[in-house]
Order: C-alpha cells, then structure tokens, then sequence
C-alpha cells in the first residue's frame, strides 16, 4: 500500500468514526429505528397521483421495523390570483395545497401519528384560453414533490424511535 493509499484510509476511517459518534442517523430505516414499511393509499387527483408515486419511492428505501403500517394522506388546494396589472388582468397564480396524514399500523413499537403539511408553489397565467394548463401542470408536480419531502420529513420526526 502506498502513502497516499494509507492517508486517505486513515482520513475516511477518521471521518466515518465522528459522523457516526455525533448521533447522526439516516432517515430511512436501515436498522429499526426508522418509519418502517409503509402501504400508501390511493391519494385523489393529478396532484395526488404524483404526491403518491414521490412517497413510494421514498417507502421503498425503508426495510425492517416490523409489521407494515398504512398512510392515508387528504389533500386540500387553494388557488389565489396574485400581481395584478394595470389592465386588470392577474398574470401570477399561487397555488397552495395542505395535506392531512394518518399513519397507522400494528406494530405496538410504533405509535399511530397524523399531521399536516403544506407547500405553494405560484406560475405564471396567460392571456389566451387554456394556455395556462401546461404551467398549472407543472405547478402540481412542483407542489406534489416538495409536499412528499415535507410530509416524509415530518412523518420521520414524529414516529423516530430512540
């Protein structure tokens, strides 16, 4: 083994060594102490459809922890014109969405947990008839992942085992 080979090995064992002595711990649940398998219901709309598919991507990192738990997850969302011109015309949207969870399971290791979440994401609004669909499309999928971040982060923080 050369010089630098034995440097870095040092340095990375080092490194490793204070990473894992300061209490950092991943979110997923790689050694029980984590949310655990997840079932994620069907969640209604464009917006939910994608919020799912953000979660289960998420879900499927998880492993262990005993028996799978469900998240059942309601969506509410608003829609305010904002910036308006001289012409009277609004050429911004915000669109804000809430949503409600509820997880729940069988593992007694594990408590029930519910919460909510928000995001709101805003885009642009045309002139002309239903030029605005793409932009609020792309709006839904903006909110819908930074909503699964949120309500994952959220969700880990209130089921966190010691």
């Amino acid at each position: 083994m050369n010089r630098r080979s034995a440097i870095t090995l040092i340095a990375g064992t080092g490194l490793s060594g204070l990473v894992a002595g300061c209490g950092f711990s991943p979110v997923y649940d790689l050694d029980g102490r984590g949310i655990g398998p997840v079932s994620i219901g069907l969640i209604e709309g464009r917006t939910g459809h994608i919020l799912r598919q953000e979660l289960l991507r998420k879900a499927a990192l998880e492993q262990g922890g005993g028996a799978e738990r469900m998240l059942e997850i309601t969506l509410t969302s608003s829609f305010a014109n904002t910036n308006q011109q001289p012409t009277g015309f609004f050429n911004r949207t915000q669109m804000t969405v809430d949503a409600s969870y509820t997880l729940t399971g069988t593992n007694p290791d594990a408590p029930d947990a519910s919460g909510r979440v928000s995001a709101m994401v805003a885009y642009d609004t045309q002139n002309q008839a239903f030029s605005d669909v793409s932009l609020q499309a792309d709006a839904e999928e903006r909110v819908a992942v930074i909503l699964a971040d949120r309500l994952w982060a959220d969700l880990a923080a209130r089921v966190r085992r010691p």
